[in-house]
């Protein structure tokens, strides 16, 4: 039985809440899937010294904080309006900064904004909500690779907690073990994670089925 840890340096706090539950479901169905080992999953660990993004700098402070605690790092960006600022600005300089450390760093960088993510479930959003409105009602892409057409999906997903009464401040955390792998499934962005962290365990010297 191998163990599998990891760790989120994510944009914000509303990320810490979604990412982690969802990324490690998601890590727990690439290895029953994908490799021949036996694996626990433990809980992605969020790290974070402040309420907003990191600095690349920050990002390497954090990880040699923890120093040989993870296996994986996820670092998360959301990709906005342009894939190539964030290639330039964030991605290349932090893996020339990471060198050869041991852990392996993986991009999680969702199509424009990680609620892109939590609007290709419908059904996830009315457990969650306690709702009964159809995804039309909520404004929601018909085919969940076409939430990343969605110009603004903070603002859907704002929109459509705005019409709960209630506080929705819990509701993050319940969506990332709601929200469907198999529609993330058609998400491209999701797609480009999921192959990403397969080739990590592969050179962590997992075995490929």
């Amino acid at each position: 039985m191998r163990y599998l840890t990891s760790a989120l340096v994510s944009e914000g706090i509303t990320d810490d809440q979604f990412l982690p539950r969802l990324l490690a479901r998601a890590l727990t169905e690439i290895c029953q899937t994908e490799f021949e080992d036996a694996v626990e999953v433990a809980d992605v660990q969020p790290l974070r010294a402040r309420k907003g993004p990191c600095s690349t700098a920050d990002v390497m402070k954090l990880v040699e904080q923890n120093s040989a605690s993870f296996l994986l790092v996820f670092f998360h960006h959301d990709q906005g309006t342009s894939a190539d600022r964030v290639a330039a600005e964030w991605l290349r300089p932090l893996r020339q900064l990471w060198g050869d450390r041991p852990e392996q760093l993986i991009a999680v960088v969702p199509v424009r904004e990680t609620e892109a993510w939590l609007l290709t479930d419908g059904d996830a959003l009315r457990s969650a909500l306690g709702v009964r409105w159809t995804d039309a009602e909520m404004g929601l892409p018909a085919q969940p690779r076409r939430v990343e057409q969605v110009a603004d999906p903070k603002k859907v997903l704002n929109d459509i907690m705005g019409r709960v009464s209630r506080s929705t401040a819990d509701h993050f955390g319940q969506l990332g073990e709601l929200v469907s792998l198999a529609r993330l499934d058609d998400v491209p962005a999701y797609r480009q994670w999921w192959s990403d962290t397969s080739d990590a365990l592969a050179r962590l010297g997992y075995r490929r089925v």
